[in-house]
C-alpha cells in the first residue's frame, strides 16, 4: 500500500471513530444539536408574506422579529415529547400530582395513550419532571435550533407548509397523536413532533428580541414561552419561529414538552 493511500486510510478510521464515538455519547432517546450559529427569529418583511399566504395575522407573530443571529452551545434534546408512560415512573418515584386527563379518566393515563405525549403539565411539573431524569428543559433559542437547523427553515421538514407532516386542526385527530406518528415531518437533527401535536414548555420568560420594535403588555417574567403549535391550532401556528406563552402555572390538554441536557 503506497504512502498516500495509507494516510487517507488512517484519516478515514480516524473519522469513522470520532462520529461513533460522540455517537455513543448521545444519551437514549435524544440527539444531539451541534454548537454554532443559527438565525432566530424572522425579519418583518417575510414574516407579512409568509403568515399572509398561510392565513394568519401578523400581530400575533410580531413577537418573533426579528431575524437575529444567535450562538447555541451543543446541547443534547429529546427526540420525542415526554409520554404519559414516562410521567407515570415520575408520578410513581415521587408523589407528584397527576394531570388533569388523568382524574378524568379514573386516576390513571387515559387508555391506550401511554405513547401519547403527556399533557395538563404546567411549567413547574414540566421542570421537576426533567429535573427527575437528570435534565432540564430547553432554552427558547435550543429549542428553535433544533426544530429549524441552521438554514432558517421555517417548519422543521422545510419552507413549504405540508399537513400530512404534523398534527394539527386539520388533521381532525381532536387530540393528540402518539409521538413519532410524523416522521416525514422530523426536524434536521431528527426531532419528532416539533410543529404540531402539543405546545412544549422552554426555560425562558417571554420577553422582546433584541431590535423588537413591537409592544407586548405579556412581556416580562410572569410567563414562560412554549413553542411548536398543537393538534388544536393552525398551520401558521406551527412556524418554527412562533412563540407562545403562559404563566408557569398554566395547564392545559394541549400543553406539553420534552427535556434537553447540556453537553458535557
Amino acid at each position: 500500500m503506497s504512502k498516500k493511500k495509507l494516510v487517507v486510510l488512517v484519516i478515514c478510521l480516524l473519522v469513522f471513530y470520532i462520529k461513533s464515538v460522540a455517537a455513543e455519547d448521545v444519551p437514549t432517546g435524544m440527539v444531539l444539536v451541534p454548537a454554532g450559529e443559527f438565525t432566530m427569529g424572522i425579519d418583518e418583511a417575510r414574516l407579512e408574506k409568509i403568515v399572509g399566504t398561510l392565513g394568519g395575522m401578523v400581530k400575533y407573530h410580531d413577537s418573533a422579529t426579528p431575524a437575529h443571529k444567535v450562538n447555541v452551545d451543543a446541547v443534547y434534546i429529546d427526540k420525542y415529547e415526554v409520554t404519559n408512560d414516562e410521567y407515570k415512573k415520575f408520578i410513581a418515584a415521587t408523589g407528584a400530582a397527576i394531570p388533569l386527563s388523568w382524574e378524568d379518566a379514573g386516576g390513571d393515563m387515559p387508555r391506550g395513550k401511554g405513547k401519547h405525549p403527556v399533557v395538563y403539565v404546567n411549567w413547574e411539573n414540566a421542570v421537576a419532571y426533567c429535573e427527575w431524569v437528570g435534565k432540564r428543559l430547553p432554552t427558547e433559542a435550543e429549542w428553535e435550533k433544533a426544530a429549524r437547523g441552521a438554514d432558517g427553515r421555517l417548519f422543521p421538514w422545510g419552507n413549504k407548509f405540508s399537513r400530512k407532516k404534523l398534527n394539527f386542526e386539520k388533521s381532525r385527530k381532536r387530540g393528540t397523536t402518539k409521538v413519532g406518528s410524523y416522521p416525514k415531518g422530523v426536524s434536521p437533527y431528527g426531532c419528532y413532533d416539533m410543529a404540531g401535536n402539543v405546545w412544549e414548555w422552554t426555560a425562558d420568560n417571554y420577553l422582546p428580541y433584541p431590535g423588537n420594535k413591537h409592544e407586548d403588555e405579556f412581556y416580562g417574567k410572569e410567563r414562560y414561552v412554549l413553542r411548536g403549535g398543537s393538534f388544536m391550532d393552525a398551520k401558521y401556528d406551527a412556524l418554527t419561529t412562533m412563540r407562545s406563552k403562559f404563566t408557569p402555572i398554566t395547564d392545559d390538554e394541549n400543553v406539553g414538552f420534552r427535556c434537553a441536557k447540556s453537553v458535557p
